[in-house]
């Protein structure tokens, strides 16, 4: 009977889902993709074949949703369920499209735990709730959209989710962000935003001149608990040899928990790609939404209209002024909305100089929204 109520109350929806004007020609997000691909695994959920694939693939409360329906479809002895299989993967490969990763990642949809101890592989997952994090139609404003164990939809602002194990469509990953830096990083290239090696950037001693990041700590990481661990990236920008900006993103999977002292000593600033000695470092949270062609289009268009800013022998005032104003440029560009899901800005460090090192394990830097914290050591490379 529940599977019954499950199949009616939900294959509603999907319907009304698939013919409504967004399938027909209205731009879709990839919030729309999520919902979508909720309600499909709500109504694929009480198949135990589809539930045993789910734990099979499952680790630490995680499961690609690709390597789920690989092992399904080959138990897909019906009609039906091939259909649903097919739908769930045209699902991801929009989802991969939407974010700007087409040939970047093979898989992009995936199921996380929330609310269940992650390191246990439940029994089942027949009485556990499927949900996704979209956007209110009227408002813009994000909101969970839920489906019980008897296909109820139910709506919650993300700050207002009932304590209920549930199974949440993701879009995010590490690898994803991963790609997604790469991404970025090859538009700002081809925009002329990043250039090769500056002229006398290696010390006189003929060394390669870093800068560590040694410690981090998150107040908040931005990330709603619904949402899982965060997704966090760093934009570094300065001066590049010709006088013009230079941006580099830098991947930070590892940086997942707000309120926890991380102690990574990733190279973070690389001095040979800058043509003076200051640079900031801003730090941003990436939500599942994000198209990264369009976030380095977006960070091309904020600093690439900052025409010739100084040339590297300038006084320092002078390079602090220029560096400072890319750094302001690209806070400008980036999206602000905290009740939308794009990328959230977490903190800004203005005006890093080369060879400096700043804070220490009792007294770290302190970013300029207060809400990082950091210890940065010079190093060199020979």
């Amino acid at each position: 009977m529940k599977r019954n109520l499950k199949t009616t109350v939900i294959g509603a929806a999907l319907a009304l889902a698939l013919s409504s004007p967004a399938m027909a020609g209205e731009t879709r997000s990839v919030g729309d993709v999520r919902e979508d691909a909720a309600r499909q695994v709500a109504m694929m959920i009480n198949d135990p074949t589809f539930d045993a694939a789910l734990r099979e693939h499952m680790t630490k409360g995680r499961v690609s949703l690709a390597d789920a329906l690989r092992e399904y479809a080959q138990d897909a002895d019906t009609m039906a369920r091939v259909d649903m299989t097919d739908e769930l993967r045209d699902l991801d490969r929009e989802a991969i499209r939407l974010r700007g990763l087409d040939g970047r990642i093979g898989s992009l949809l995936g199921l996380r735990l929330h609310g269940l101890d992650a390191s246990v592989t439940p029994a089942s997952l027949r009485d556990v709730w499927t949900a996704a994090i979209g956007r209110d139609p009227a408002t813009g404003e994000e909101q969970v959209l839920a489906y019980d164990t008897n296909g109820r939809e139910h709506r919650y602002a993300v700050d207002a989710v009932p304590d209920i194990p549930m199974l949440v469509v993701e879009s995010d990953s590490p690898a994803a962000v991963q790609a997604g830096m790469a991404v970025v990083n090859e538009t700002l290239r081809t925009k002329g935003l990043q250039r090769s090696m500056a002229p006398g950037a290696l010390s006189k001693s003929g060394a390669e001149d870093l800068t560590l990041l040694k410690a981090i700590r998150l107040a908040d990481d931005k990330e709603p608990d619904i949402q899982g661990d965060a997704e966090i990236y760093a934009i570094v920008s300065g001066v590049g040899p010709d006088g013009k900006a230079q941006v580099i993103t830098k991947d930070m999977n590892w940086l997942d928990r707000d309120k926890t002292w991380y102690t990574p000593g990733q190279d973070l600033i690389n001095w040979t790609n800058y043509g003076t000695n200051y640079v900031n470092v801003q730090f941003y949270e990436s939500d599942g939404n994000t198209d990264f062609k369009n976030l380095g289009a977006t960070l091309a268009n904020a600093v690439g209209d900052v025409s010739t800013l100084v040339s590297p022998g300038a006084p320092a005032a002078v390079l602090i002024a220029g560096v400072s104003k890319i750094g302001a440029k690209i806070i400008e560009a980036m999206p602000q909305s905290a009740t939308t899901n794009d990328d959230d800005y977490v903190d800004s460090f203005y005006v890093i100089e080369r060879g400096g090192n700043y804070g220490t394990e009792t007294k770290p830097l302190v970013g300029a929204a207060r809400n990082a914290e950091m210890v940065l050591e010079a190093h060199k490379v020979k």
